[in-house]
């Protein structure tokens, strides 16, 4: 499917706001609510909308302590730590990267012995060589995708 300007402006609202109805988007660009609808089942059937999500501040839930764990897998071990990884709740990325680890994640903590423990958990599996840990300071720009699009 090509990606047409009105597609790239539809979505640019609900960028915004989510929440946004399709009537306010119609008026908006001057189209009819039916046409905004059509498009954007049109984007989610091609894969191009995933999905429509709900964007929690961590913080409030007291999930203030952000860190970004390096782990490097033992041997060809790759592919069974990524799926392991998936299975920690704290760990909201995870990504496989090339230099000296093979694994970037970003974990969400409450506090630092949280976060410790989690950590003496990733170093007990035989399968984790290493880890290498930085504590953010300040999050200046998270979860964002506006601008890209």
């Amino acid at each position: 499917m090509k990606i047409k300007e009105l597609d790239v402006e539809i979505i640019k609202y609900l960028q915004e706001d989510s929440r946004t109805s399709l009537r306010h988007i119609a008026e908006e660009l001057d189209i009819s609510p039916t046409t905004v609808s059509n498009r954007l089942h049109k984007l989610e059937r091609e894969g191009i909308i995933d999905q429509f999500s709900l964007k929690l501040n961590l913080p409030k839930f007291g999930y203030g302590l952000t860190a970004v764990i390096n782990i490097k897998a033992k041997g060809d071990n790759l592919p069974e730590v990524v799926n392991q990884l998936k299975e920690y709740p704290h760990l909201t990325h995870i990504y496989e990267i090339t230099g000296d680890f093979d694994i970037l994640s970003i974990g969400k903590f409450r506090n630092r012995e949280e976060m410790n423990d989690e950590i003496k958990q990733l170093l007990q599996n035989p399968i984790i060589e290493a880890t290498n840990t930085s504590v953010v300071l300040s999050i200046v720009k998270e979860y964002e995708n506006s601008g890209l699009i």
